[in-house]
């Protein structure tokens, strides 16, 4: 008990992480499993394998604890021209990732192991601000002769987080084969705040000022259920693993959304007025779906080495209303948009794309005290572009895949052990949709700008400290 109230304070301590959020392997969770890349789904001689395949905690003799499993890293991303010539996003973070806390429960039966962990798999903020000034035409010289004086600006803050606690059994059935299941509960959290303010003078005798402004916000939470079912082989030249997860299983949740649009003196239907629109909802019912994943491992060892491979996909999700607003007036004077209301407008909407992300990790004991090991994978987004099109608040950001590179060592003494890596991690998505363009301003979409492609860049370096402690074993 006093090493769950341990894992406890610690889970307490946990900091956000720096992941993405349309990502299922941005962090590998464990020590050793980090520097391999997450390429343990075979199988590995620690309990974080309770996350990666909970048919290997049979085979585990030695109940170990991460006291502290931490990645400091430094993560950039930076969308290019996010709303025209030189209107740039970027975003910086510095974060402590701690990477995975777990434990065992000693059982009766030495064929049974029973684990515990604590995991944040989904920790992402984003937080940027882009302005663009200039001269342009956007009335017609019969109304306003000459280029309009503009201004526009847009911010975009949004967090996504997610703390799972998993319930590990694993079970021998012979000396060589066992099975397993990871029982997920997750509370997923997200805010989302975006605001757009647009600006210009007509170039006529009263220099008259036309405005639009765009906000959107919603946060909420969901609690789910998903289970990790497993099996697991193990001789001396290789180890195999197999794992099927379920898709998550809704339990509760509840959020809020909200929308608000003014126009001063905006040519609408032919004439210039004034018109807002605005809705409030709280308490509304929450939808999130996890799809299914199965993932499959291999190690072979040589004799003082290990070559780990791993793979993993995850199923598809199509379209659908993480929450939607209850039908109720939204455009005022209602006789502007009649056929436009809050069920129609505040919406927030999400999907998933299939992925095929691949880790291969590899290790090479240079005596009994020291090991080097090395690993890549890639880290698929399953952001779907089909999005784009669809009416509502759509906050999902991280379009880019993710290629993720991994070096260090551990040094070992007694019963504990040190990890010491350094992560470095790229993506690019060269095809990126812009929310909008000041380059492109028209009156008929409240001055957002016309749509089109621009590109995002994401970066980071992280620095790998791991501390792990056996205790004795079963």
């Amino acid at each position: 008990m006093k090493a769950l109230g341990l894992l406890l304070i610690l889970l307490l301590m946990v900091s956000h992480l720096p992941a993405q959020d349309t990502h299922y392997w941005t962090q590998a969770f464990g020590t050793r499993s980090a520097l391999l890349g997450g390429a343990v789904v075979g199988g590995t001689n620690d309990n974080t394998t309770l996350y990666y395949n909970p048919a290997a905690l049979a085979f585990i003799d030695t109940a170990s604890v991460s006291i502290n499993a931490n990645l400091y890293q430094v993560e950039n991303i930076k969308i290019k021209n996010a709303l025209g010539q030189r209107a740039d996003f970027k975003s910086s973070n510095i974060a402590t990732i701690p990477l995975l806390v777990t434990g065992m429960f000693e059982t009766k039966n030495p064929r049974l192991k029973i684990g515990y962990g604590f995991v944040s798999p989904v920790n992402f903020d984003f937080k940027a601000t882009a302005r663009f000034d200039g001269f342009q035409q956007i009335v017609d010289d019969s109304e306003s002769p000459g280029d309009e004086e503009f201004i526009g600006q847009q911010s975009i803050s949004t967090s996504v987080h997610e703390v799972a606690a998993a319930i590990a059994i694993g079970y021998k059935l012979n000396p060589k084969f066992a099975i397993g299941i990871t029982n997920l509960f997750t509370v997923r959290t997200a805010n989302y705040t975006k605001a757009t303010l647009s600006r210009f003078f007509l170039n006529n005798a009263d220099r008259q000022l036309v405005t639009a402004t765009f906000l959107q916000n919603f946060n909420y939470y969901h609690v789910r259920y998903a289970a990790k079912i497993a099996a697991a082989y193990k001789t001396k030249r290789f180890d195999a693993g197999l794992t099927v997860t379920t898709p998550g299983l809704g339990f509760m949740g509840k959020g809020t959304v909200a929308a608000d649009l003014t126009g001063t003196a905006i040519k609408y239907n032919g004439r210039r007025q004034d018109l807002t629109a605005n809705d409030r909802q709280e308490k509304l019912k929450t939808k999130y779906l996890s799809p299914y994943a199965v993932s499959g491992g291999l190690n072979v060892h040589f004799r003082r080495s290990l070559l780990a491979f791993a793979i993993q996909y995850n199923g598809q999700e199509g379209i659908y209303d993480i929450m939607q607003a209850k039908p109720a007036a939204f455009v005022r004077p209602a006789d502007l948009y009649p056929s436009l209301g809050s069920d129609n407008f505040l919406r927030v909407k999400t999907a998933a794309e299939s992925v095929l992300n691949i880790a291969v990790g590899y290790e090479h004991s240079l005596n009994e005290r020291i090991s080097l090991l090395f690993s890549l994978r890639n880290n698929q987004s399953y952001y779907d572009e089909a999005l784009a099109k669809e009416k509502g608040i759509k906050p999902d950001l991280t379009s880019w895949n993710i290629y993720h590179l991994v070096g260090g060592c551990i040094i070992r003494k007694n019963r504990s052990s040190i990890s010491l890596g350094l992560q470095l991690s790229v993506g690019n998505d060269p095809y990126k949709e812009q929310d909008g363009n000041y380059s492109k301003i028209a009156e008929e979409n409240f001055l957002q700008g016309a749509t089109t492609i621009t590109q995002a860049r994401y970066s980071a370096i992280g620095f790998l400290l791991g501390y792990n402690y056996n205790f004795r074993k079963f």
